[in-house]
């Protein structure tokens, strides 16, 4: 899975399954990827990829929420030479179309 997902820039989901939440986001740079950004997500001494609602959660219910209850998925994938500004556009998108800005866990558009 490294590499293919090395290989390639993307916009992804992320489910919470105990409350249904939405997180959408993006891997939009030069380096690694979806691999680069989700490792950022699977580092167990952090699990939160820098996300304040994910640190929230860690916080009040502890790593293992997180570990049981999240689960990831790819929405869309692009080639490694498309722009960030288009990847960035498409993330909007996703973001209006789940209204994860309103009533899942992104906190911005």
């Amino acid at each position: 899975w490294k590499t293919l997902l090395s290989n390639v820039k993307g916009v992804y989901c992320i489910t919470d399954r105990a409350t249904g939440k939405l997180y959408i986001g993006s891997a939009s740079g030069d380096d690694e990827g979806i691999w680069q950004r989700w490792s950022n997500y699977a580092d167990v001494n952090n699990l939160t990829g820098g996300n304040k609602i994910f640190e929230e959660l860690k916080n009040n219910y502890g790593s293992d929420y997180i570990i049981n209850n999240f689960t990831y998925s790819i929405l869309e994938i692009f080639d490694m030479k498309t722009s960030r500004e288009y990847i960035l556009s498409r993330e909007r998108y996703w973001k209006r179309v789940f209204k994860s800005v309103k009533f899942g866990m992104n906190d911005n558009y």
